[in-house]
């Protein structure tokens, strides 16, 4: 029998031994040792330029860079490092390579001249085409912006440099407008442009995009309604969030584009205007004014993600009974569209807890103790005398 176990975990070992053990071997030297390495082994430098606190860098960790096709591809293809830009050496590389996000992910050749880049959590299929285009001059993207400095606009080449903006996060809006300046108006609806504007446009103040609204219909025929009309849309939203989010957030400016919005004639403007008018005001609290938006927005619209979460503003910012009646009444929706509407409103109860509504708190607590109890199959039942704790302790 014990023999039988040994040849099983062996056979086991042999198997499946590799893809337990892949993983990318990053060297754990010095920046001019690892340049001294590429320089004698003719390779191209991969750097995993990582924080500490990044959550997609850690998933890149856990789950890309052991997988065995990508281990495999990298350690024979790369130098590989891995490095801290806020520690040490990482600090200065960080200023060199201009690296605003992460993860970011860096080739490099033996002469410190970057060749090729890539940001953000991708799969391992896209991250090993990543590796793939590194090494491959036409598709690096010091090649293709050289190309782009020297004035190639054609369709195919502005459809792989766009791809290679988009994918190392740069700011796309200056070469998507340059490309279209090379168009006719007639032919910004033509199949290959229509792929550019659906993947990459995001500025609604670009004349392409201007376009499109006024002649909706026309796009709509060609490629229908639902996409047009959710690429208009996503354009809309994403520019209010970035207004109403960034660190230079300004007011003014959120309202001049949500006048512009109002004005374009998109049938879908008054869910946009009311949706972004939430995130407004709640970033401001100002929550007279969030509720403002958020009743006729979640009545019209049934986004029961945002009554949930509007429940909650409600119970912090609002005193008004009338108000507070109306999230009453959208938690008794959120239980009966919830599969556990005790577990609901115990979380629920738990977040004013944590922001100081001890009362209201102990409310909640109790109502989903009783539909707890009311239920024979729920697998909650053990929570009880842990809540029932809690309403002591938030009472006091």
């Amino acid at each position: 029998m014990k023999k039988l176990i040994l040849i099983s975990a062996i056979l086991f070992s042999f198997l499946y031994g590799n893809k337990i053990s892949a993983q990318i071997n990053f060297e754990h030297t010095s920046w001019a040792e690892i340049l001294a390495k590429a320089k004698t082994e003719h390779k191209l430098i991969f750097v995993d330029a990582y924080t500490s606190w990044c959550a997609p860098c850690k998933e890149m960790a856990n789950n890309v860079f052991t997988d065995e096709a990508v281990a495999k591809y990298y350690n024979a293809s790369f130098v590989n490092a891995k490095i801290n830009m806020e520690v040490g050496e990482g600090k200065d590389l960080a200023k060199l390579y201009s690296i605003l996000a992460y993860p970011t992910f860096l080739f490099i050749d033996e002469n410190r001249e970057l060749l090729h880049k890539g940001v953000g959590l991708i799969t391992s299929a896209e991250f090993i085409q990543l590796g793939k285009d590194a090494q491959l001059p036409e598709k690096q993207f010091v090649h293709l912006e050289k190309k782009y400095k020297r004035g190639v606009r054609d369709v195919t080449f502005m459809i792989m440099y766009l791809n290679a903006l988009d994918g190392a996060s740069l700011d796309i809006k200056e070469p998507l407008n340059a490309y279209f300046e090379t168009q006719k108006e007639q032919d910004w609806a033509s199949r290959s442009n229509w792929n550019i504007i659906y993947t990459h446009l995001k500025d609604p103040q670009s004349k392409v995009f201007n376009y499109m609204v006024k002649h909706e219909a026309d796009y709509a025929e060609k490629y229908t309604a639902d996409s047009v009309n959710n690429k208009i849309f996503d354009v809309y939203s994403h520019a209010c969030g970035y207004s109403i989010l960034s660190n230079e957030a300004d007011s003014a400016k959120y309202f001049q584009l949500r006048e512009e919005i109002k004005k374009s004639g998109f049938l879908r403007s008054e869910e946009i205007i009311l949706r972004s008018d939430m995130s407004f005001y709640e970033k401001n609290k100002d929550y007279e004014n969030y509720a403002k938006a958020a009743i006729p927005y979640i009545e019209k619209y049934s986004d029961n993600e945002q009554m949930s979460r509007s429940v909650r503003v409600f119970y912090l910012g609002l005193k008004d009974t009338l108000m507070l009646a109306k999230a009453d009444e959208w938690i008794k929706k959120c239980c009966d569209l919830s599969p556990d509407p005790g577990g609901w409103l115990y979380a629920f109860a738990s977040y004013l807890s944590q922001h100081g509504k001890k009362q209201e708190a102990v409310k909640f607590q109790r109502q989903a103790i009783e539909l707890i109890k009311a239920d024979p199959k729920t697998p909650y039942m053990h929570w009880i005398p842990g809540m029932e704790k809690s309403i002591v302790e938030w009472s006091k």
